[in-house]
């Protein structure tokens, strides 16, 4: 197939709404299971702090997951389009050109997928409930993310085609730890809080198999274009499924920011003792 019928399968209406409708239900499974999840982990907090821990915690949750989704399609935006221009480039001077350059050129798209993905979580999906290092941790995890879809094609697919990228990001990864870490223990305590969110990857890579299942499936994903091509398009369903849940606030109705409490509310749960039904002597130091 040519890259203009390409073009025509995967911008046909109907499909694409039905790729996104099943993006769209699997995104809203993925949020009430971390839901659950916090859930869970607020039983074992104080009463008094539970809401402000739950609603904290779940939108600081669901906001790693998508930062996991959008390092993923950062990565996978340059390796697609690296693939497709190699692959459909015409003889000629620009193929001259490319044949020359090409590994100059992927670092290019390297910076520009940095750029890529902090348009998403800053301006088209702001995560502020993130903190820089908490971004820099999922994004360093995303790219085992990516290394294990690789392992999944190679080793699924039997598609050896791959190899490079896999070794490519290997070394990527160590580097990040060797040449760009001011120190060893600062690498570690990377490490440490990237491993904090290893059940975030398992989902992520949940979602993203179920996409490439039911839309090769379906036909919708074509192998013949690249099974690399084709979870980058499965990624930007579901960035656009994430955008839809985000900006409809869905999540709000089930993570409500907790009421302030009176300021004689406040003062009367930080001084009575509900032991013995007394108040504290609350200016006994003072005098």
């Amino acid at each position: 197939m040519s890259l203009e019928e390409y073009w025509e399968h995967y911008t046909d209406t109907r499909a694409m709404l039905m790729f996104l409708a099943l993006a769209l239900a699997f995104s809203v499974i993925c949020v009430f299971y971390i839901l659950m999840i916090v859930s869970v982990e607020a039983r074992f907090v104080p009463r008094a702090e539970r809401r402000q821990f739950y609603y904290e915690r779940a939108h600081n949750s669901i906001q790693r997951f998508y930062e996991m989704v959008f390092s993923g399609a950062s990565i996978l935006s340059f390796l697609a389009l690296y693939y497709l221009v190699d692959r459909f480039c015409d003889p000629g001077d620009f193929r001259d050109f490319w044949d020359k350059y090409k590994d100059f050129l992927l670092l290019l798209m390297i910076c520009l997928s940095i750029v890529f993905n902090n348009i998403i979580d800053r301006i088209i999906i702001p995560l502020k409930s993130l903190s820089r290092d908490e971004k820099g941790s999922v994004r360093l995890l995303g790219m085992l993310y990516v290394i294990l879809i690789f392992l999944y094609i190679k080793f699924i697919y039997e598609n050896n085609n791959y190899d490079g990228f896999i070794m490519y990001f290997l070394g990527l990864m160590i580097g990040r730890f060797i040449y760009f870490d001011a120190s060893f223990r600062d690498g570690i305590r990377t490490m440490l809080e990237a491993l904090k969110n290893f059940p975030l990857l398992i989902l992520g890579l949940a979602y993203t198999g179920f996409m490439a299942y039911t839309g090769f499936s379906s036909d919708y994903l074509l192998v013949g274009n690249g099974v690399l091509v084709s979870t980058f398009i499965a990624h930007i369903f579901m960035i656009a499924a994430i955008f839809i849940i985000h900006h409809s606030h869905f999540m709000y109705i089930f993570a409500r920011k907790p009421k302030e409490q009176p300021a004689a509310v406040y003062e009367q749960d930080m001084y009575f003792d509900e032991d013995d039904g007394d108040y504290d002597d609350y200016y006994e130091d003072e005098y």
